[in-house]
């Protein structure tokens, strides 16, 4: 070949080499396989606006490989994997807090679950307990064995025990209705304070004045007679499972009655009767029973009650009141409160203490039961109802309780027990401490 073709062949390999397209840098294909990755895809969805800045870098490492800057190219391909780089890690920390955030909240479900598992067995532990304590009372039981015939002397003193336990059976059963229906419907009017059948005169609402109030020396407007039952609200619905406790309850005054008519057919007949002990002292437990059953049905299984004790404590370390405890609840008693049917000034300031006491304890209903040191004829039961009602006004919030920004007042029932309890003698030189005056804080819960 001639010299001439020879350099005729090379400058056309020039011209040609001349003519060829920028090769693409290798960057740009290692940053297609990060993109095309798993990596990527989950910095798509955990750190979306890294993942978008890499993707802008791309474009712009593409458009100037487009415009023939390979040098531009080159580097913004290693700027768009190392934004992915980035991306990336901010993905592991989004996808790291989000598995936190799922591990803190099945946590709190499961907390959650654990403690409504431990409330469940706490209350089935409960139940059993109470169901083994039912089996072993009845198990351990003794029949009532009927007390039979006995001389003129005993019977005396068996119808005169009979009388103190109708005045407790009334009593325990005035303090359960307190804590099934504590307060009669909008515009009912209780019957007043009744006599020595110990009657309550009214379950009045928290704070609440009772319908029956009188001021001392007035004549009730509805005395009851001895041994009537009050007029009261329908006790279903006052709480879960009322309606049964208020069958269980007026059951047990329906025995009361029974046993009334009982006492007076033996007091007044002119042949000898004997005493209705045995009917007595199943009155009695019956009342009991009702009101063991209400305060079954308020105590929580959650928690041990307490309520009583921390009452009788408070009141124990004032060192004035020597409360008392017994089946009714926390029991103060008090004497000299009045001169006349009017209460003293000492009086009032006593009951005002009280009154802070009851207002800080809301929910320990109020039975105020008023003693004699006598036997109560009729024209002198209405001047003892209305002590009862000036003891009651005095515990209510018209005192300072509430002007102390104390909580509302309980509920408050007066009862007119005459001389059927006494604590002394009533024939001998000190029966005057027979009238008394006793202010119960019917404990709410079991003990």
């Amino acid at each position: 070949m001639s010299a001439r073709r020879l350099a005729g062949v090379a400058i056309a390999a020039v011209l040609l080499g001349a003519c060829a397209p920028i090769p693409r840098p290798a960057v740009l294909d290692d940053l297609e396989h990060v993109r095309a990755g798993a990596v990527a895809a989950e910095s798509k969805r955990y750190a979306p606006g890294a993942f978008a800045r890499a993707e802008k870098l791309r474009g712009d490492a593409l458009a100037a490989l487009e415009s023939e800057d390979r040098s531009g190219a080159q580097i913004l391909g290693e700027q768009a994997i190392a934004a992915h780089a980035h991306a990336h890690a901010l993905s592991r920390v989004a996808r790291a807090e989000a598995a936190e955030t799922e591990a803190k909240a099945q946590r709190s479900a499961g907390e959650a679950s654990l403690a409504g598992i431990e409330a469940e067995q706490s209350r089935v532990a409960a139940e059993v307990d109470a169901l083994d304590m039912r089996t072993k009372v009845a198990r351990d039981a003794q029949p009532v064995v009927p007390s039979g015939k006995a001389d003129a002397d005993r019977e005396k003193a068996r119808l005169a025990a009979a009388r103190s336990l109708a005045l407790q059976a009334r009593l325990l059963c005035g303090a359960a209705r307190l804590l099934i229906a504590p307060a009669p419907p909008d515009g009912a009017q209780p019957a007043s304070a009744g006599p020595a059948g110990a009657q309550p005169a009214a379950a009045t609402p928290a704070g609440a004045q009772p319908a029956a109030a009188t001021p001392a020396g007035a004549q009730p407007a509805a005395a009851s007679p001895a041994g009537a039952q009050p007029a009261t609200a329908s006790l279903a619905g006052a709480q879960p499972g009322s309606a049964e406790l208020a069958a269980q309850l007026e059951g047990a005054t329906a025995a009361i009655k029974k046993l009334d008519a009982e006492l007076a057919e033996a007091s007044g007949s002119t042949r000898a009767i004997p005493a209705p002990i045995d009917q007595a002292s199943r009155a009695r437990a019956g009342c009991l029973a009702a009101l063991t059953a209400a305060r079954r049905a308020a105590t929580p299984v959650t928690r041990a009650p307490g309520a009583g004790d921390a009452l009788l404590a408070e009141l124990s370390a004032a060192g004035t009141w020597s409360p008392v405890r017994d089946d009714r609840g926390i029991v103060v008693t008090l004497r000299g409160l009045f001169a006349g049917n009017a209460l003293t000034k000492a009086g009032e300031a006593r009951l005002h203490d009280l009154a802070l006491v009851a207002a800080a304890h809301p929910s320990f209903p109020v039975a105020v039961v008023v003693h004699t040191d006598r036997e109560l004829s009729a024209r002198e039961e209405p001047a003892w109802a209305a002590r009862a009602d000036a003891v009651v006004r005095a515990l209510g919030p018209a005192r300072g309780a509430v002007a102390a920004g104390a909580p509302a007042s309980p509920s408050i029932a007066p009862f007119l027990a005459g001389s059927a309890s006494p604590v002394v003698d009533p024939g001998g030189s000190e029966r005057a401490r027979n009238a008394r005056v006793e202010i119960i804080f019917v404990t709410p819960e079991t003990l």
